[in-house]
């Protein structure tokens, strides 16, 4: 029987995962992070622990021999500055002891071990590096940038790892991901969801950015889990990294009237305006609509949000028109040429999660 380790479920990528391989016929799953996650069915086990304890994760994960599989998606962010620790070397080795914490054990006893997928993104391109301009569309085969990162030495990591076993890798990169969780640091779509409830809950129409708009690439957590699905056995994504987005590209402001749609409300006239401080203006809602909807949602925004305000700014910020694309536009011909051919429509994907966000209580839902 294959049993897999969700490593980081209660985040975008891993709950979306847990979600997909709970779901598959005669696969055992165990589900690790500290903080359970919104979907952990009974039959699946959670274990709460935080990955930097060295001594906890090599007993933990010593007493795993089943494990064929890891799906790897943590990642630790810098709290109350993430943007800063992007750049910051001893996040980088946080991050690196993270991997090491999981990968080293379970391949000393886990003898039937066949796969690791690892879920990084763009900032192995350099997307988070303002000063640079870097080459679009982001491609597999581009150089590595100047700067270090931990995605680089997560890779050089677990290729040494690899060298002579009969096990692989394969390093997944999505670009902005869309699903459900609650607390993920990285859960850009809930910021614009929630300001758009409180929008309602206040009797306000929802704001909609005046200006440029950012022309992206975004991937649904859903589709990331059934590449993630793919790579674990397929003989083409061995020891490959692969870009993984929807398939189509999208302009962030057309968001807005998708979820005004979905939330039954009215638009604003464009304006300028800054998301982050908008949602903290109203944020004295949120307890009471909590209480009031019977939401499942915690009553702290920051425990809801995580540092995901840090990064909602991108659906209002105001853009150069001459760097709409520079965040973020990727070539998935690799992926594609590899045989994973899934893809999304973005604007159903919203669609999708904005009911769904209502479904699990996280928002209210329309009357």
């Amino acid at each position: 029987m294959p049993e897999i380790l969700i490593i980081g479920a209660s985040g975008l990528a891993g709950s979306a995962a847990l979600k997909h391989f709970a779901a598959k016929p005669g696969w055992k799953v165990t589900a690790v992070s500290r903080r359970r996650p919104l979907f952990c069915p009974d039959h699946v086990e959670h274990i709460p622990l935080d990955l930097l304890d060295g001594e906890k994760c090599a007993e933990i994960f010593a007493a795993m021999p089943g494990v064929t599989h890891i799906a790897y998606c943590a990642v630790n962010e810098q709290q109350g500055n993430m943007i800063a620790g992007w750049r910051d070397p001893e996040q980088y080795a946080r991050n690196m002891a993270m991997l090491r914490n999981v990968v080293d054990p379970i391949l000393s006893t886990a003898h039937g071990f066949r796969h690791i997928g690892l879920v990084h993104g763009f900032k192995a391109y350099g997307s988070h590096l303002i000063e640079r301009t870097p080459p679009m569309p982001y491609k597999e085969s581009l150089p590595r940038i100047d700067q270090e990162n931990f995605y680089h030495q997560h890779e050089d990591y677990i290729r040494a790892k690899q060298q002579g076993a009969s096990w692989a890798w394969t390093i997944i990169r999505p670009g902005m991901i869309v699903g459900e969780a609650v607390g993920a640091n990285m859960n850009t779509f809930l910021v614009l969801a929630l300001f758009a409830a409180l929008r309602k809950e206040a009797g306000l129409p929802l704001l909609v950015p005046d200006g440029a708009s950012m022309i992206t690439d975004i991937a649904d957590a859903d589709l990331l889990a059934q590449g993630l699905d793919w790579a674990a056995g397929a003989e083409n994504a061995r020891n490959e990294a692969f870009n993984l987005v929807n398939g189509d590209v999208f302009s962030l402001h057309d968001a807005f009237p998708i979820v005004a749609e979905e939330l039954a409300m009215e638009l604003a006239a464009p304006q300028p305006f800054d998301i982050a401080e908008e949602v903290r203006a109203l944020a004295h809602l949120w307890r009471g609509m909590v209480r009031k909807y019977g939401l499942k949602a915690p009553e702290d925004l920051d425990a809801l949000l995580g540092e995901s305000l840090a990064v909602g700014g991108a659906w209002s910020y105001p853009l150069d028109p001459a760097h709409v694309v520079r965040y973020g536009l990727s070539s998935t011909i690799k992926i594609r040429q590899a045989g994973f051919h899934d893809c999304m429509d973005t604007a159903e994907m919203f669609r999708k999660y904005t009911r769904r966000f209502q479904q699990l209580k996280i928002i209210p839902a329309v009357a």
